[in-house]
């Protein structure tokens, strides 16, 4: 309920604040008038400065409710989703409108104006209305408008921050896991590396620790001020005139997520072969290179399920889907020989072309570019190591698209398997695209559609060969996950570097990113001198430990990453690690199809695995593969400590059980903690075909995807004998127990 206001109040100026910001800055004061029609409720509400401004309310299903603020009676036509509106039980009374679906309801109180809502009977989010000083001045302002000439330019809404409050998500972001303090910008950038808070995926969304997920509907530029500011508020700003946003609310991050991630669509499956062992480098150069890597890994008893080639076009006509085929001769005959010896081929590409391309004159006439405010092509240099500029293509151009698919589909048809989309994050803020869209409204907007232009051309050519297509993207935003998949772009091998890749995936997964992975080795490592330099053993060996126990498992960097150009130990240690990925290989395939069915990610934060286990909430340095896999990777850390969620677990390796807790443990070289949850099935590949290793103390039913179908195993105890029943697929059971 408002509270009521006396008379004689403090600020005697109309509204209930004062304010430290000048007088383009403007907040909502109260509701006026107000129409209900078809579930939708619309208001016209007075700023503290008297001007009409407005506001729609809707529920979305039975859990979630859509908000927009808009400066004039209207809607952004930069949305992302345009939802239907819900039926719901509506209420008009003197001090509030009511919006109630019978889980959740959403009250707007008319004077203060104040947004607020409850899910099951509890309170999960407010708006801010007085995040005040000593003088009784807003630090930060409530819901409202900056007006600049007449015209809006910036949208913000604000919220209250709960005491003990956390925040998870924004994309893939490399700061600590828990959001909370932190300042979010929501605008892709060539981030550079994988540690600070620039991001190559910024998503807008989050889950609360309070049991709710918030998205903002738009492609535009925005910022989150998730308590930097005050630690008694977050704020959200939008750079245009209408921040319309969604509020999901569920159980655990896992309802909450799925419902956020069904607006888009579903999670598509990805081929088995992906969930291998991927090898690459920064470039091998000559189609010779490429085969030589491959016979040299047979040789050692490797296969690696897929080769990638950075530098494969002409080097004039880079973006341009043209083969240099002086170094890379006959590129079918190649990919044809690759797939004899059960290899796939990954090729890159960007959406840039040089100004000294032959090709950018015609480009440029065409209207294929970005351009900048003087109609000409928008030109920016794409990387700090070069002299030249770029343009960038138009994804929003109709005409544009039309063409480049063909070029596409000449590649595709060739039997390429996986396309690496890098860059496209680098165009200027004041760009002007085909489609009318500002610099900032365009900026996001181009990386997607990026990507989805080539993941469409390209599932048409994969479905026409009766294939799964990929993508390997770097870039990424909201609804990404309907075109997988990701890897977390241009990391350091240093160890502490690891880190902080790991809180990338955790807060990608936070975020709907479902099938995720990075360099394995790191893409580049400095030496003292500032040189380029290969990663040590400990580096090395570090990185693919935990990155062989990932989703997605790719070697890649500037120097040479295949395991045979290091020591004989390190060489030993890989193939510990390479055979245990083989030996999870059905693991790995069956989670992947529970995820695609699903939508909640292979890796995943033990928060999101174990919501009722308060130690597990902020955890940020270990992981879940999967339902039964838990990952804790080493690192730097001294002294090594890991948690593990209430229960018991079965160390994979040696089999020691573990009570839920903190423990402390030396790991050598060749060692990372990798444990099974208690009551729950691993399916395995050995000498002896398909099997299971189970952990039972109890009874339980899994279900496990194989490549033959899926396949049901029921455990059952009694007198403490354990027996596990399962259909022909299986060909041997292991019983873990501590009966």
């Amino acid at each position: 309920m408002a509270k009521k206001r006396g008379k004689n109040i403090y600020n005697k100026e109309y509204g209930y604040l004062r304010t430290l910001f000048s007088e383009n800055r403007e907040y909502i004061a109260q509701a006026c008038e107000a129409g209900f029609d078809r579930g939708t409720l619309n208001v016209s509400c007075r700023t503290n400065r008297g001007r009409m401004v407005f506001a729609t309310f809707s529920l979305v299903g039975e859990s979630a409710f859509r908000v927009r603020l808009s400066h004039a009676n209207g809607c952004s036509g930069n949305t992302l989703v345009d939802p239907a509106a819900s039926n719901a039980l509506f209420r008009n009374d003197e001090e509030s409108f009511c919006l109630d679906s019978g889980v959740l309801r959403l009250v707007i109180d008319k004077n203060p104006w104040c947004v607020h809502a409850s899910y099951r009977g509890r309170e999960i989010i407010r708006e801010q209305i007085a995040d005040t000083n000593v003088d009784n001045m807003c630090k930060l302002l409530p819901a409202g408008f900056d007006i600049e000439d007449g015209k809006c330019v910036r949208t913000r809404e604000s919220f209250v921050m709960r005491s003990d409050e956390s925040y998870y998500g924004f994309g893939e972001k490399f700061t600590e896991f828990n959001k909370r303090g932190q300042l979010i910008d929501i605008t892709q950038c060539d981030a550079l590396s994988t540690n600070t808070g620039k991001s190559y995926k910024n998503h807008p969304f989050f889950i609360s620790s309070r049991g709710y997920g918030l998205f903002v509907n738009s492609y535009t530029t925005m910022r989150f001020d998730m308590g930097a500011s005050s630690n008694v508020s977050y704020q959200i700003e939008i750079d245009e005139d209408v921040l319309d946003y969604i509020v999901f609310a569920g159980d655990d991050d896992k309802h909450i997520l799925k419902s956020y991630l069904d607006l888009f669509g579903p999670v598509p499956r990805l081929p088995s072969w992906a969930f291998g062992v991927w090898m690459s480098k920064c470039s091998y150069q000559s189609r010779k290179e490429v085969e030589d890597v491959v016979a040299q890994a047979m040789d050692r008893g490797i296969r690696f399920d897929v080769v990638h080639i950075d530098n494969w076009q002409d080097p004039e006509y880079a973006g341009l889907w043209v083969w240099n085929e002086k170094a890379f001769p006959d590129p079918k005959g190649m990919i044809e020989g690759l797939n004899e010896k059960d290899v796939r081929l990954s090729i890159w590409i960007y959406p840039y072309l040089s100004e000294r391309s032959p090709a950018f004159k015609e480009m440029a006439e065409k209207g294929f570019f970005v351009k900048n405010r003087d109609g000409g092509p928008a030109m920016f240099s794409p990387m700090a190591t070069v002299d030249y500029l770029t343009a960038c293509f138009d994804f929003t151009n109709p005409e544009f698209v039309n063409w480049y698919r063909k070029r596409i589909r000449k590649v595709m048809d060739m039997g390429v398997s996986v396309i690496k989309t890098d860059f496209s994050e680098a165009v200027p803020l004041d760009a002007v695209y085909y489609d009318g869209s500002s610099g900032r409204q365009g900026h996001n907007k181009l990386t997607f559609l990026y990507a989805k232009t080539i993941y469409d051309e390209f599932k048409e050519s994969c479905e026409a060969r009766n294939e799964i297509p990929m993508l390997w993207g770097r870039s990424g935003y909201s609804g990404s996950h309907t075109i997988p998949a990701a890897w977390a772009g241009d990391s350091s091998s240093s160890l502490n570097n690891h880190s902080c890749i790991l809180r990338g995936g955790l807060s990608g997964a936070e975020s709907g990113i479902p099938f995720w992975g990075f360099d394995l080795g790191g893409f580049y490592n400095t030496d003292e001198e500032g040189y380029e330099c290969v990663p040590s053993d400990e580096e090395y060996v570090r990185s693919f430990e935990m990155g062989l126990l990932c989703p997605l498992s790719r070697f890649h960097g500037k120097t040479d990453r295949e395991p045979w150009k290091y020591s004989k130990a390190v060489q030993e240690t890989f193939m510990k690690f390479y055979n245990l990925r083989r030996a999870l290989h059905p693991y790995l395939c069956s989670e992947a199809a529970e995820t695609s069915a699903s939508s909640i990610p292979m890796l995943r934060p033990l928060r999101m695995e174990h919501p009722k286990d308060i130690g597990a909430r902020d955890i940020e340095l270990e992981y879940h593969l999967g339902t039964s896999l838990l990952v804790a990777p080493v690192f730097d850390q001294d002294p090594f400590l890991f948690y593990l969620p209430e229960g018991r677990w079965k160390d994979f390796f040696t089999l020691e059980t573990l009570d839920g807790g903190w423990h402390e443990r030396k790991c050598a070289l060749d060692e990372i903690p990798l444990f099974i949850r208690e009551n729950s099935v691993v399916v395995m590949n050995d000498d002896r075909g398909l099997g299971i290793r189970a952990y039972v103390n109890k009874d339980f039913e899994a279900s496990v995807n194989t490549e033959d179908g899926p396949s049901e195993i029921r455990a059952r105890v009694r007198d403490n004998i354990v027996d596990v029943e399962h259909d022909d697929k299986i060909k041997w059971v292991e019983i873990l127990t501590d009966l």
